[in-house]
């Protein structure tokens, strides 16, 4: 039996069911910015045994700063959309803080370099 690799998860990290909710969100205002996150999902850091997309599947995410903020802010107009049911509401939220922490995450990675 293989020994499976010990993953952990950071802030750079998502799953694909969370780029593929931020992609089709984005996809209608700004297609640009949701074929940059949709090219995040290659080379999944834990490919599932039959090799099979899933959306446990992790990803490393190598976005610049200023597109992680255009994410978060398409996100947050469609979060505030009042037409927005309280179900999707509630997973642009979740969505939200996953890109915020990634936000942090680039910050505190470039505050180091110049520490």
């Amino acid at each position: 039996m293989a020994k499976k690799e010990k993953f952990i998860l950071k802030a750079d990290t998502f799953n694909r069911g969370a780029l593929r909710m931020t992609v089709a969100i984005l996809r209608d205002t700004n297609p640009k910015l949701a074929l940059l996150v949709q090219n995040q999902m290659f080379a999944p850091l834990n490919p599932q045994v039959d090799n099979n997309p899933s959306p446990k599947d992790n990803f490393r995410v190598d976005l610049e700063p200023l597109d992680v903020r255009h994410v978060v802010e398409q996100l947050k107009i469609k979060e505030l959309n009042p037409q927005t049911d309280p179900g999707t509401q509630m997973l642009i939220k979740a969505l939200v803080i996953d890109w915020i922490n990634y936000a942090n995450f680039l910050i505190e990675l470039e505050n180091s370099k110049n520490a």
